[in-house]
């Protein structure tokens, strides 16, 4: 348990393969059992992108003043002791009580937030070979946070545990039993912190659904399906290339296809990998970019295409999603893309008028530009994150995902007010 201050600080931290994103937090610690977003304030927040090449930069920001630049940074460490060097001061006087970390995969052992531990850091370790691209950035993250602030109490946070509910017979492949059973493969799903926050947002918005459907596009991107608060199917798998078509990423494919590229191209496993994740996708097909704004600019046949493919996708998600909670309550765009673009929203909702979905063209467009325009910082504006975008039956909501303070309350709860043990 944190001792009583008055006020509880939290770094939230997310290290990504050539990145930092951060953000710090101050709640008060009188709240009781009360829910930590309802006091919580965001002091600064900043990201510092291209870590390892000579593109680096970064971009820090509180309430009213920014500071950005573009500098090189070698490796993780020279990166976070930068970021602690650049804030210096203000750290120290708030003294920071808890690190939280977001850990894409958590396994099947970690189902829920744990207090780092020595025997925690060695499952961790386990399970770099289930998320290649991010476990090891987050380990790492943990590790070099864990010697510039001992003091602090260091708190993992898992992509994968919202989806812990998902049941069996949605969760495993139609594969031989026996591999799920030794090798623990199955639907894991991504973008779980997100899914928990919305979920959180819109009970303190007193939006009572039991059938939901949330998109969280960006350049990863997935649905999930939730019935009475909780997770019950997910577009993203054993790894986050299921599912959608995202940025660079495949989606959903033949099995075989890989196969028949392998021997086609004679190329590595390596390789091949590299091609369905880094390589496919909007950047595959509109053979341009992978960034979705960037590809709205463009009016080629190929950019044109992707467009049509991202959208489709996305409908087919939704119909399966309906058909499986037998109707929906809700509808939630989020993510970069689903919360910033009015048209995404006004081409995926044209097709789902069948099911009493219909989008307001105005509050549609007024939501956009509320949100590009969104500041984050200062007291965390539970009511301004939620927008109502819908005209018929079924409500349509765009909303601000808040990944960083999702994972800052979950550290309090854990730490501060319930005093759950570690997995």
């Amino acid at each position: 348990m944190i001792k009583k201050t008055g006020q509880i600080h939290i770094l939230s931290i997310n290290c990504g393969s050539s990145s930092v994103k951060f953000s710090i937090f101050e709640i008060p610690d009188s709240l009781g059992k009360k829910n930590p977003l309802l006091n919580a304030e965001r002091i600064f927040s900043g990201v510092i992108e291209e870590i390892g090449t000579k593109f680096g930069e970064f971009h820090f920001k509180t309430k009213g003043k920014e500071d950005f630049g573009k500098l090189n940074f070698k490796d993780h460490s020279e990166a976070i002791n930068f970021m602690i060097h650049k804030l210096g001061f203000n750290i120290a006087n708030l003294n920071i009580n808890i690190v939280v970390h977001r850990f894409v995969h958590g396994g099947d052992e970690f189902r829920e937030p744990v207090v780092v531990t020595k025997e925690n850091i060695v499952k961790l370790n386990g399970l770099t070979e289930l998320a290649p691209l991010h476990n090891p950035s987050n380990l790492k993250g943990l590790k070099i946070m864990s010697g510039c602030m001992p003091h602090a109490k260091q708190v993992c946070v898992f992509d994968t545990a919202f989806h812990r509910t998902i049941p069996l017979y949605a969760g495993i492949y139609p594969i031989p039993l026996d591999y799920y059973y030794r090798y623990k493969v199955k639907r894991y799903g991504f973008h779980g912190i997100s899914y928990s926050y919305i979920n959180n947002l819109l009970s303190l918005n007193k939006k009572d659904i039991k059938k939901l459907i949330i998109c969280h596009l960006g350049n990863g991107a997935s649905i999930c399906a939730v019935k009475n608060g909780v997770s019950v199917d997910t577009s993203m798998g054993y790894t986050p290339l299921e599912g959608l078509m995202m940025g660079t990423r495949c989606g959903d494919i033949d099995p075989s296809i890989p196969f028949i590229l392998k021997e086609k191209l004679n190329i590595s496993c390596e390789e091949l990998y590299d091609i369905l994740n880094k390589k496919s996708g909007l950047l595959g097909i509109s053979q341009k970019t992978y960034d979705f704004k960037e590809l709205l600019t463009y009016s080629d046949e190929n950019s044109k295409l992707a467009f049509k493919m991202y959208v489709y996708r996305i409908i087919k998600f939704i119909g399966g999603y309906c058909a499986a909670l037998n109707g929906i309550d809700a509808l939630v765009f989020t993510g970069g893309i689903g919360e910033n673009s009015s048209l995404l929203r006004k081409e995926v909702c044209k097709n789902l008028a069948y099911l009493g979905i219909k989008i307001d063209d105005r509050k549609n467009k007024k939501a956009s530009e509320y949100f590009n325009k969104f500041d984050c910082h200062g007291k965390i504006k539970i009511r301004k994150q939620v927008k109502s975008i819908g005209g018929g039956k079924i409500p349509i909501f765009a909303v601000h995902t808040d990944e960083d303070i999702q994972m800052a309350s979950e550290a309090v709860k854990l730490l501060f007010y319930e005093k759950r043990g570690a997995t």
